[in-house]
């Protein structure tokens, strides 16, 4: 899978998140940036679903569920969002947006935003699926 047809809608999420990360500087619990960058992101048109629910599955049953801050849909592909208040991400913050990539039934990017410093903190993040035989 290509990152480059993920790059202009990664764009604008990050112009959307710095302007959260100027008003609101660090400090904040997580939930205050998801909310800020959601009506950012929703006033400027975007499709955006708010902490929805993925299906974790396993020979064909649904075992459980994981659930993202913000998924942003443009098309056939979408940009699945985690919000972290820290200015630094740990591994455990990369294994978590993983986990979302791997549930997403499509195509999908992941993205980290670290709210924590005085300049926005982003990472983002491929998995390429198994095939199914």
């Amino acid at each position: 899978m290509t990152a480059d047809k993920f790059l202009p809608m990664v764009g604008k999420i990050i112009r959307h998140t710095r302007r959260v990360q100027r008003e609101l500087g660090p400090g904040h619990a997580e939930m205050v940036y998801h909310r800020a960058l959601l009506h950012e992101l929703r006033s400027s048109g975007e499709t955006v679903q708010y902490q929805p629910r993925l299906n974790v599955w396993y020979g064909g049953q649904v075992v459980g569920e994981v659930i993202p801050d913000l998924v942003v849909r443009k098309g056939p592909v979408a940009v699945l969002v985690e919000c972290k208040a820290a200015g630094h991400f740990e591994q455990a913050d990369f294994d978590q947006i993983r986990r979302y990539l791997r549930a997403y039934q499509g195509e999908a990017m992941g993205l980290l935003l670290g709210f924590g410093g005085e300049r926005l903190e982003f990472r983002r993040v491929l998995v390429e699926k198994a095939v199914k035989s």
